[in-house]
């Protein structure tokens, strides 16, 4: 049975290195926002630094884990806002690492008293490895859970990369609307390794919903501190990354100093959908985001195996305008 799943295994390594790996899916975009557009860049009244990490199937006892950070500030002089984004994306105890660090800027342009437009650039350079022969097999683990150590043989030859990319992105942002688009890992080399990104394509449009805002009418004065200058955020949003497209929807809801939302996305290819908790706390010096995800196959749940837990926190530093 164990040489079965062995070879069951080798035959997953096969495809980790004949086939473009994907990045990997980050769900909270306020921690995170330099990994979906660089455009974001540069917030005009905080100099901000995030942390964000997201734990990848835990269950299922893969070692898929992504960190990341980032710190962008603005420069009101110039309108521009300069960050800096770090990221590792883990597989199988560090027997796959992408490791990549990225300088960003963008530019905006004020349209009218409330409106902008800004676009953002990305230089990206990354560190890749892969060494399967690294990998624990189901025959080399003893029933009380030690694993044998023996010479090891190499399959495959271990590989690493240095590598630069590039992206750009814009978007338009307004009191009441928000949208913007990004394409990601342009010339980059394609080598089929693990490693290997190809062109991802992000867009998304968010509204900004203020609820019983400038109103006289209050459905009850008890709501009224929880309903008053509260906001729902619907969002749609799009990806595309190789043959990979998904699509996803959502509604976030705030007030006071939470925020709590359900997305839901659509992978096509696989028939497969995703459903994310998101629960969140914002105050004026830090933010704390929490996503829970969830899977279906059709009609069919995955299992906790293939949910995935992410924090995202946001530092803000330094108060800019009024």
């Amino acid at each position: 049975m164990f040489r079965i799943k062995t070879y069951c295994c080798a035959v997953f390594l096969f495809t980790c290195l004949t086939a473009n790996a994907q990045d990997p899916y980050l769900s909270v975009k306020p921690a995170m926002p330099l990994f979906f557009n660089p455009a974001y860049a540069g917030n005009e009244y905080y100099t901000r630094a995030t942390l964000n990490y997201r734990n990848h199937y835990p269950a299922s006892g893969t070692g898929f884990a992504t960190y990341s950070a980032s710190f962008d500030t603005y420069i009101d002089r110039y309108n521009s806002g300069i960050g800096l984004t770090l990221m590792s994306d883990q597989l199988g105890s560090k027997s796959y690492s992408y490791t990549s660090a990225g300088l960003v800027y963008s530019y905006k342009i004020s349209v009218g008293q409330s409106n902008s437009i800004k676009a953002g650039l990305m230089a990206n350079l990354y560190y890749g490895i892969n060494n399967p022969n690294d990998l624990a097999f189901p025959d080399m683990i003893n029933p009380d859970g030690t694993v044998v150590i023996v010479e090891p043989t190499q399959f495959y030859e271990k590989q690493s990369e240095f590598g630069v990319d590039f992206g750009f992105g814009g978007l338009f942002d307004s009191d009441y609307f928000e949208a913007g688009a990004a394409v990601y890992h342009l010339g980059k080399e394609d080598k089929y390794v693990y490693w290997s990104r190809p062109l991802r394509i992000y867009a998304h449009a968010e509204w900004k919903i203020p609820i019983f805002s400038g109103t006289k009418y209050m459905p009850s004065r008890g709501l009224t501190r929880y309903l008053e200058n509260s906001t729902l955020k619907p969002v749609a949003f799009f990806i595309r990354q190789a043959d990979v497209t998904l699509f996803g929807a959502g509604v976030l809801y705030n007030f006071l100093n939470f925020n709590v939302g359900l997305y839901s996305r659509q992978n096509f290819k696989l028939n497969a959908f995703t459903e994310s908790f998101h629960i969140g706390y914002i105050s004026d010096i830090m933010d704390v985001h929490y996503i829970f995800d969830f899977g279906f196959t059709g009609k069919n749940f995955r299992g906790l195996a293939t949910s995935s837990h992410e924090i995202g926190l946001v530092f803000k530093f330094v108060t800019g305008k009024e």
